[in-house]
């Protein structure tokens, strides 16, 4: 199973919300925010943009691009994106194989896949409380 939804809204809540679920672990959280910057993230097919913003020790979720330059960016594909938190694709190895297209400082974003296997347990449980497991 590719990602779950092809409708861009549905899509887009879809992402929205299990984002906003990864900033409730503190693995993760505390990852993010020592990153100190403004990262965007683009998914393709269906298109969903989104930037996380750990200026300043904060942890924003922005459908919107906020002020400033975006500091590293990443674009892949939603498939890449389920199958990176379904546990079938290797974070790093889709950097190495350039499924994943970095643009900025992205060398602190690589070293945030150690946290891949919590995030990996979040959208799990979160695709089977939606009915999608």
């Amino acid at each position: 199973m590719g990602f779950p939804y092809k409708d861009p809204e549905q899509a887009r809540e879809f992402v929205f919300g299990f984002i906003d679920r990864l900033r409730n672990v503190d693995v993760i959280r505390e990852g993010w925010q020592k990153l100190d910057m403004l990262i965007a993230i683009h998914i393709r097919q269906p298109d969903i943009d989104f930037w996380i913003d750990t200026r300043g020790g904060k942890l924003e979720l922005c459908t919107e691009k906020p002020e400033g330059e975006e500091e590293a960016a990443l674009t892949l594909t939603a498939d890449l994106f389920h199958k990176l938190y379904t546990g079938q694709e290797n974070a790093m190895m889709a950097f190495t194989q350039r499924k994943i297209q970095p643009k900025g400082r992205v060398s602190g974003i690589m070293q945030l896949t150690s946290t891949m296997p919590q995030a990996v347990a979040v959208y799990r449980e979160y695709l089977k409380e939606r009915g999608l497991a």
